[in-house]
């Protein structure tokens, strides 16, 4: 295997899965339709795909080489395939997980070989967007003030 004499820049490669990551986001919540392909997994699956995204965005920023970036997402693509069906997050989301580490990891290379990004689809990355924008991780948790309620008294009230 012949070495690449200079890699091309890791910002468009970690863009791409950020985006990617936004994406997916937006399909587990039912907000964008999956492609045709990914139409029958169910959201954990996604989840789990967006969350393996997340890791590769982070193994990019914190490795040396775009290599060294993919060995980390094969490592940990695989580490989460063998340890599906006992993994807290349950085996749908650990097989959408190592999807999305072992295909990056594909990518990642294909890219170093290159210099080229997958496309993504526009639309749908701005509808994504536009969703995760309205989206609260919070949502429902907190019971909101009744309006024209009165503060407490004593500070012991708070």
């Amino acid at each position: 295997m012949s070495r690449i004499l200079e890699e091309p820049s890791v910002d468009p490669i970690r863009s791409y899965f950020s985006q990617l990551c936004v994406m997916l986001t937006g399909i587990a919540t039912g907000v964008v339709h999956p492609p045709a392909e990914d139409a029958a997994s169910p959201a954990t699956f996604h989840m789990g795909r967006r969350d393996g995204y997340h890791v590769v965005v982070a193994h990019l920023a914190s490795s040396r080489s775009l290599r060294e970036a993919a060995d980390k997402c094969l490592a940990f693509g695989r580490g989460v395939e063998e340890r599906a069906e006992s993994h807290p997050y349950g085996p749908e989301w650990s097989q959408g997980f190592a999807a999305a580490t072992l295909g990056a990891a594909a990518d990642i290379a294909m890219y170093a070989a290159s210099g080229m990004v997958p496309p993504v689809d526009r639309a749908r990355l701005r509808a994504a967007r536009t969703a995760a924008r309205h989206l609260s991780p919070l949502h429902g948790l907190f019971t909101p003030k009744p309006t024209g309620a009165e503060p407490p008294a004593t500070n012991r009230e708070w």
